[in-house]
């Protein structure tokens, strides 16, 4: 068997796997390719449902307007292009480049408008990736997929109120959630919403924002 046999064994085998993305049932790459939607919102929790499944993260790419509608619009893996030069070099002041993420993968989900039918139908569907996929509880931090949610926030909010530190608020959620990987977000990013939450609706009293310290 030549080489260009094993590359398209591989290809069918990938095209054969059916994901079960929830809200939309079991799908193979045909079928996801056959989809349709009412609007750019329903294509977009699609691509991020079935992002959560497979294991990797991913972000709004270009989009094209005319007429005060959207006419095409893309979703790309988060790991798409590459990081600015400038980024990966320290800087002169002692800080440490952040860690390399991006590393041109070229998976991407793209909807464009059909006029005849009225919905959104897929124009271009690339699954493959180029980097690891997460699995099992990884998924839940992978960053696209993790989100603080307004109860969480009126949570540790009212724990606040009553002297109980946020990283303290964050164990409780934990524990009640049975696990890290359950809660949905990282303790940084629950301090990441308290702080942008400071910015918009100052505290009370200067007592109250030292605990969110």
């Amino acid at each position: 068997m030549d080489g260009s046999e094993n590359e398209n064994q591989a290809h069918e085998g990938v095209e054969d796997v059916a994901v079960d993305v929830p809200g939309f049932g079991s799908l193979k790459i045909a079928d996801v390719r056959d989809l349709t939607f009412e609007t750019v919102e329903e294509a977009e929790k699609f691509y991020f449902a079935y992002s959560a499944v497979v294991g990797f993260g991913c972000r709004r790419d270009d989009k094209g307007e005319s007429k005060g509608r959207i006419r095409w619009r893309q979703w790309v893996c988060s790991k798409e292009g590459t990081r600015d030069r400038k980024y990966l070099e320290a800087d002169g002041l002692g800080r440490t480049p952040r860690k390399q993420t991006r590393v041109n993968c070229a998976a991407r989900f793209r909807t464009n408008y059909n006029d005849t039918s009225g919905v959104y139908v897929v124009k271009k569907f690339d699954p493959e990736h180029n980097h690891e996929l997460a699995t099992g509880n990884q998924v839940a931090f992978v960053r696209a997929h993790r989100h603080v949610g307004t109860e969480s926030l009126a949570l540790t909010n009212t724990m606040t109120r009553v002297s109980i530190r946020p990283c303290h608020t964050y164990e409780y959620m934990v524990e009640q959630a049975g696990g890290y990987s359950a809660v949905g977000f990282t303790i940084k990013d629950l301090y990441n919403k308290l702080n942008q939450q400071r910015r918009t609706s100052p505290f009370e009293s200067d007592s109250e924002g030292a605990l969110f310290l």
